[in-house]
């Protein structure tokens, strides 16, 4: 059985057992192995970092949007209380097939180009991003778009269209 630690070095005081887990850790042995791992499997390796990498950028660049994520029950809220809008940025066909009663259709691309006339001038309008699922990026495109262009209320429906099916709630086919 493989033992992680010398039960004869152990205490129990932690500042000598987070020392011997970080010098166990950064050893020269272990740091030898990682050296001779990393030699041999260079190729997955650098597969790794550029996918935690990746990861990372992907999370940081969320983060730094201050896109508010906003429920079904939340949007339906803002619609009815402070003139929302429900902006479906998914394609014609799959908006033609059901949408929020209510929404406008506009495309991710007329959005960027600030092709914006159907969701009005009023910036201060809070403007709900509809998306196929929570994993759309063109809703939280467009989002951005859409603040960088002076929009203040921009929201992203949290799991998109497939969410408002979950809850139950009204698809329009007009």
């Amino acid at each position: 059985m493989l033992e992680f630690y010398d039960r004869n070095r152990l205490d129990l005081n932690s500042s000598s057992l987070e020392r011997y887990v970080v010098e166990g850790l950064f050893s020269a042995e272990n740091m030898a192995e990682f050296s001779a791992f990393f030699g041999r499997h260079y190729f997955m390796c650098m597969i790794w970092v550029f996918a935690l990498a990746g990861l990372i950028f992907v999370q940081l660049r969320m983060v730094t949007a201050r896109i508010k994520k906003v429920t079904s029950a939340g949007a339906t809220f803002m619609v009815n209380h402070e003139n929302g809008l429900y902006v479906d940025v998914r394609s014609a066909d799959a908006f033609g097939k059901g949408h929020i009663a209510g929404s406008e259709n506009v495309s991710a691309t007329d959005i960027k180009a600030g092709k914006v006339q159907r969701i009005g001038a009023d910036l201060n309008r809070p403007l709900i991003m509809v998306g196929r699922d929570k994993y759309d990026s063109d809703a939280f495109n467009s989002a951005r778009a859409l603040k960088k262009q002076g929009y203040t209320k921009v929201f992203s429906l949290e799991g998109g269209i497939a969410q408002w099916q979950i809850d139950n709630l009204p698809l329009s086919i007009k």
